[in-house]
């Protein structure tokens, strides 16, 4: 009995070190992440390497769940599902459902290009926005680009100025912000599925869309449109939301570790969005005729658009001041 007691000494000391030399891991929590984009896009790369990153950091103590395609539930319903912690995180859209203040981000010409949009989103512009989404019981970990800025195409004409876009049937998602702005450039709006959107170009439901490049090229809408006018109008941002309530479970050594991985995730994710930007025009300009806008045009459409924010500013969705602030940062 006595040699028992000793030898369970032995092997529970044993064991006690290797835990605290790092030997032996346990896992204390788990992160899972849902996502509606399929394995080959830059959003599930970027999770890889977020996952790859925390795993490392963390010694193993946060263990991350990658879920891509929808395989928990629409966009809207992971958002549902983080909110109240049934899962740890979410990429993606769903931006009013986080916090109105996001659809800020949306406003149409709000960004003169690429850079612009990260000096605002990683700078405290960006985390002042970002800790809106708070009182939701989310935390936005760090903020990254959505597919590159938006561009038109048509099948019908070259569009250089507003009064070109007249009579345009536009495909639009159902997002107010693009609906709004392709009512007051004068395109008329058409509600169709993305899943629908070859179709719908194809068969003259629509004349032209809205999309960042490597969409219109994943979709082989250059098989169906003729014209593509690079106006860079829009931008989506693609924030990393947690369970704010989970992440005030975590060990304060452990939340800024989450929050420097999730900062470098989303450093890459903008990089591989920027390449595939940059590949997917390369495609297009070889199959579409490219219009460039001048200065003046593009002024043009500025102006039609300020309805829009002049709608989201009654609303008190933002103010003034808060545009004001990122056109003065940038």
């Amino acid at each position: 009995m006595r040699n028992s007691k000793i030898v369970l000494g032995i092997v529970l000391f044993w064991v006690f070190s290797l835990i605290m030399s790092g030997s032996v891991l346990a896992v204390d929590y788990e992160m899972k992440i849902g996502h509606s984009q399929s394995v080959k896009t830059p959003r599930h790369k970027a999770c890889v390497y977020f996952k790859s990153l925390v795993e490392k950091e963390t010694n193993g103590r946060i263990k991350v769940r990658i879920y891509p395609s929808n395989q928990l539930g629409t966009e809207a319903e992971m958002m549902e599902t983080v909110k109240v912690g049934a899962i740890q995180a979410t990429l993606g859209g769903q931006f009013e459902a986080a916090s109105p203040k996001l659809l800020i981000y949306t406003m149409p010409f709000l960004f003169k290009d690429i850079d612009s949009v990260y000096s605002i989103i990683r700078g405290p512009i960006g985390d002042k926005i970002a800790a809106t989404t708070e009182k939701n019981n989310i935390k936005i970990l760090a903020t990254g680009v959505a597919g590159g800025l938006r561009n038109f195409s048509n099948n019908k004409r070259p569009v250089k100025t507003p009064e070109d876009m007249s009579g345009l049937k536009m495909r639009t998602p159902p997002i107010d912000s693009i609906i709004k702005t392709v009512k007051a450039i004068g395109g008329n709006p058409v509600s169709v599925p993305y899943a629908e959107l070859y179709m719908a170009l194809k068969t003259g439901v629509a004349d032209g869309q809205e999309n960042p490049f490597t969409n219109m090229v994943d979709k082989k809408l250059y098989e169906v449109q003729k014209y593509l006018t690079i106006v860079n109008y829009q931008f989506h941002p693609s924030p990393l939301y947690v369970s704010l309530d989970w992440y005030n479970s975590l060990d304060s050594d452990l939340k800024a570790i989450l929050k420097k991985c999730a900062e470098k995730m989303m450093i890459y994710n903008d990089k591989l969005n920027r390449e595939a930007t940059e590949d997917s025009f390369e495609i297009l300009k070889d199959k579409m005729e490219v219009n460039y806008l001048t200065e003046e045009q593009r002024v043009q459409f500025i102006e039609k658009s300020q309805a829009v924010y002049d709608y989201y500013i009654k609303e008190g969705f933002f103010t003034q001041a808060e545009i004001d602030e990122i056109r003065t940062a940038e």
